[in-house]
């Protein structure tokens, strides 16, 4: 009769579900070829822009590969909301990723822990009060993103509804 090896009789328990995975990866592909693209588009005198635009086939292509890029995070920002939508309404779960109490009482003692004030470690929900606070800046960032980048893309459009001073403050936040 043969035994089971420990390897075996370990189970695996995936953090996140694979379409959670994917979104993360078309998030980091998404983010990294707009930064890529965008950074030196803020800096376009910087020999390092100038190298990596030529290097991307020039302005207009950096653009081009910008815009698409955006395109992606903005569907994959839409999708995002709709899962957590229908995972919200229709399948009635609880939102783990909102900010909880638990979560301040759990930072107090996970500093106190840090300066060995307290013996032991908070236990932490599945998703800590680092991870909530990483969530929540990312959302709002990408929110940020979306909407200027938008109004950069569009700023005819843009004057039509909103004062032209909107444009350079959509600018500044792009940018920042």
């Amino acid at each position: 009769m043969a035994t089971a090896t420990t390897e075996q009789k370990q189970q695996r328990f995936p953090r996140f579900r694979k379409m959670a995975q994917l979104e993360h990866i078309i998030l980091l592909l998404s983010f990294t070829m707009l930064a890529i693209t965008g950074l030196p588009q803020k800096w376009p005198q910087a020999p390092i822009s100038l190298w990596m635009i030529n290097a991307m086939g020039g302005i207009e292509t950096v653009r081009l590969i910008h815009r698409w890029s955006a395109f992606i995070l903005v569907m994959g920002s839409f999708y995002h909301l709709f899962v957590s939508g229908y995972r919200l309404f229709v399948k009635r779960e609880r939102m783990r990723i909102l900010p909880r109490w638990k979560d301040a009482i759990d930072l107090r003692d996970y500093v106190l822990y840090n300066l060995g004030i307290k013996d032991e470690h908070p236990k932490m929900t599945k998703f800590n009060f680092g991870e909530k606070f990483e969530y929540w800046a990312v959302v709002w960032g990408t929110a940020v993103m979306i909407i200027t980048g938008f109004m950069l893309w569009n700023p005819i459009a843009v004057t039509n509804f909103l004062p032209g001073e909107f444009i350079p403050a959509a600018k500044a936040a792009h940018g920042g």
